[in-house]
């Protein structure tokens, strides 16, 4: 596991910032762990080792630790493993 910096603006134009866990990666996406809620279709921006990164939350889930934020990442941002990539990489089954 790994944490990653995010921010994002609500609807109502109020700009947040939180630390997120990151539970899971690949090519396109990841999946996020929050103690705030982030509204589906939100624009974040990841505080990437490499520089910032967007994405857009494709879903938020309750979990007994605070929320799931799913996320999809366009691929001209370039980012898994270019911009991020974790410390503690396993390989994919097919490696």
């Amino acid at each position: 596991m790994d944490m990653l910096c995010i921010r994002w603006v609500s609807a109502s134009g109020t700009a947040s910032s939180e630390c997120a866990i990151v539970m899971e990666v690949w090519g396109s996406g990841a999946v996020l762990q929050t103690e705030i809620e982030i509204p589906e279709d939100a624009i974040l921006t990841l505080a990437a080792p490499n520089g910032p990164v967007r994405a857009k939350v494709t879903a938020c889930e309750r979990d007994d630790y605070g929320f799931l934020i799913q996320m999809s990442v366009d691929p001209s941002e370039r980012w898994f493993p270019d911009s991020y990539c974790p410390p503690d990489l396993l390989p994919s089954s097919s490696d």
